[in-house]
């Protein structure tokens, strides 16, 4: 049922007619389902975009007396999009209800497709049409104004065809279902905190209490009392840590617990094979990348460093493949015949500093000082790994067991796109671990 997955809200319905609107409202309100109605005027959408996953979309919100221009219309279901949607993906379904399906739907596709109108990155996952016209019987008035009326007795009909028509997204179905998860989870943790000031009689002090022991918790009382005594950041963030943890407990509770939807359109063996590796990169950095480069100190930051300060020649060498070396120098030399018998360590530190100079190779330091020393300020040293990241070309070349070295799998990183192709992976060694002073400046490029 529609109510399962679409209960955290992230649902707008957009007419310019209440009256034609109104059998989709009461169906959402009929299932308990948040949702937000909206004219198609500035004035009644959002200030600020927000995260979307349904919007019932009449394509005509201009008087049918006064037809608009395709490229008016074009313009203003655009302006309506991009002020709507904070989604910078296709995580969203529209679901047409409009009288104009078969004369202005082609229209809005166009649209969608128009890089000028900024929305061909985050086109919707699926356009379903609920053809309006089908539940309205039309009249005109004394004047001559045709009028439309909602037949009696479709309420039903109309929603079955929409729970019909999601259904067939199994997968956009279950990430919904997730997300509601979520958010029932951290209302649950956030109501669990309140119930515990219930009794007191003054319940504003109480919360403030229960606030200060999590964010103690998490920090320890002589950093929050001592070192963090006026960093009223860091005490909170503490507070923020600890709530997290309670929040994670929930949810796993939730999943384990409470029967959830069962997905079943799984990917079979052969089709997960030929996944693309540029997909699989891009879905490897949201496990393993953040973009955040304001908190530089936090444990898991690479840090890239100059080439000269780096052991990278000698974390190359440990890795390489002597057997593989050959085609990889070939590719990479200019063109210039290889020779049969190479000094793989003297080449590497004569000809690859080239490489690294073009970002072919590009050395690293990865911080692994644990995150509560840093939270809590207790760090005398930063844990540092030297590493390098490398090419995804390269990844025939290295060898692929080793008990000192790290090799991640292939990860997508923006910053090299220009230049060359962005599916790159680390290699950490352990052989080369170091410690730096927290008094010293770091050398912090890549965040």
């Amino acid at each position: 049922m529609i109510s399962n997955y679409f209960s955290s809200g992230n649902v707008y319905v957009i007419d310019d007619s209440f009256d034609e609107a109104r059998p989709i409202i009461n169906s959402l309100y009929a299932h308990q389902i948040p949702h937000i109605f909206s004219d198609g005027s500035r004035a009644s959408l959002p200030k600020t975009p927000q995260q979307v996953r349904l919007i019932f979309l009449d394509l005509n919100l201009s008087p049918s007396s006064n037809p608009v221009s395709v490229k008016d219309f074009k313009s203003k279901h655009a302006s309506i999009l991009n002020a709507l949607l904070a989604n910078n993906s296709s995580s969203y379904i529209i679901l047409i209800w409009s009288k104009d399906e078969d004369t202005k739907l082609q229209d809005f596709k166009e649209m969608l497709d128009d890089i000028n109108y900024n929305l061909i990155h985050r086109k919707p996952i699926e356009i379903i049409e609920l053809n309006k016209k089908s539940y309205f019987k039309e009249s005109s008035n004394e004047e001559g104004v045709i009028e439309y009326e909602f037949i009696e007795g479709k309420e039903l009909e109309l929603h079955e065809l929409i729970n019909d028509k999601l259904n067939e997204n199994d997968a956009f179905k279950t990430l919904t279902a997730w997300e509601t998860i979520i958010k029932q989870s951290s209302n649950k943790t956030v109501d669990y905190i309140f119930e515990l000031a219930r009794n007191e009689p003054d319940k504003k002090k109480k919360l403030k209490e229960l606030i200060t022991c999590l964010s103690i918790s998490y920090l320890g009382s002589e950093n929050f009392y001592v070192k963090l005594n006026n960093d009223n950041q860091r005490r909170t963030d503490g507070f923020l840590y600890a709530l997290t943890e309670l929040i994670d407990d929930e949810i796993e509770k939730e999943i384990y617990v409470n029967k959830q939807y069962e997905f079943s359109d799984w990917s079979t063996q052969e089709e997960v094979k030929k996944i693309d590796v540029d997909f699989k990169s891009k879905l490897n950095s949201k496990f393993l990348i953040s973009k955040d480069k304001n908190n530089k100190e936090l444990t898991g930051s690479i840090y890239k460093v100059s080439k000269t300060k780096h052991s990278y020649i000698d974390i190359l060498y440990d890795c390489i493949e002597i057997d593989k070396l050959n085609p990889f120098v070939k590719r990479y030399n200019d063109g210039k015949p290889t020779v049969e018998q190479l000094d793989k360590k003297n080449y590497i530190s004569k000809r690859f500093k080239k490489h690294v100079t073009s970002n072919i190779f590009i050395p690293i330091e990865l911080n692994i000082t644990p995150l509560c020393d840093i939270v809590q300020k207790k760090e005398k040293y930063y844990r540092l790994i030297p590493g390098i990241l490398i090419n995804s070309d390269y990844y025939d070349c290295l060898k692929k067991v080793s008990d000192r070295d790290y090799q991640s799998p292939i990860i997508y990183l923006d910053e090299y796109m220009s230049s060359f192709t962005t599916l790159l992976f680390l290699i950490s060694s352990l052989n080369f671990f170091v410690s730096l002073s927290f008094t010293k400046k770091f050398r912090l490029d890549i965040g």
